[in-house]
């Protein structure tokens, strides 16, 4: 049996009549949306932050309406260095563990409210663990903002999550769940590596991209994107990215 997870990020929704960037925010949410779930009908959806821009709270139910206009899969969330994370908590967005028959899939908050790089400190990474030992299922997949891996840009590569090989090492050591791999966003790009022979899988956003490896802050001509997620039930993933057309 397989289970299909749409992986969005990046949305940076900001007032209706507002752009950031030159992007429509709200409208490339909604075109990516209603492309995706129009291939398939999503078995989850996991949004790995920078859900809004500034982290203005009544944008966080415009996210959920917008969301459940179009699908009403289960929903994962985890805060960008965009958001505001205390918002989300009052405005009811899940971000506790999600199951998947054989599989769970895990947030790891890596942000600090008006701080772009990544903060994950030893009592996150102990919770984690914890969370992550005390959970029955075969598999887990690790869902964060920030990079787990060097994407090539430097001005994107400081911001990463520090020394995340040993976040990952503990993981796969961990009892409960066999470490299967991670999404992330926060790069605006494709990004595709692995640990351990494990992939690490960075999604581009459905508001607007940076330019691959480039050296300073530069935006991309590509359209939105998300990425479609296949877990088998014996453990493997498969995964693809597709954009707005």
């Amino acid at each position: 049996m397989q289970h299909t997870l749409l992986h969005i990020t990046d949305c940076h929704l900001v007032p209706q009549g507002e752009r950031l960037l030159g992007a429509d925010t709200h409208s490339n949410l909604q075109a990516v949306l209603q492309q995706a779930c129009a291939e398939v009908r999503p078995d989850a959806v996991v949004a790995t932050g920078d859900l809004v821009h500034g982290g203005t709270s009544e944008l966080y139910p415009q996210l959920q309406h917008i969301l459940r206009s179009f699908t009403d899969a289960p929903l994962l969330c985890m805060p960008g260095n965009h958001d505001c994370g205390e918002a989300m908590v009052q405005a009811g967005l899940p971000m506790e563990p999600l199951a998947l028959g054989p599989w769970t899939v895990f947030a790891l908050d890596s942000h600090e409210d008006d701080q772009p790089a990544a903060k994950v400190d030893d009592v996150e990474r102990a919770a984690l663990l914890t969370c992550w030992q005390s959970t029955k299922s075969e598999y887990g997949l690790l869902a964060t903002h920030h990079p787990l891996l060097s994407i090539g840009s430097p001005w994107l590569d400081k911001d990463r999550i520090a020394d995340p090989e040993s976040l990952m090492d503990a993981l796969i050591a961990a009892s409960g769940p066999q470490f299967a791999g991670a999404v992330f966003g926060h790069a605006h790009q494709v990004v595709q590596g692995h640990y351990c022979h494990r992939p690490l899988l960075g999604t581009p956003s459905t508001a607007f991209q940076f330019l691959p490896r480039s050296e300073k802050f530069t935006t991309d001509q590509r359209p939105p994107g998300y990425r479609w997620l296949t877990l088998d039930d014996d453990g493997h993933i498969h995964s693809q990215v597709r954009w707005l057309h």
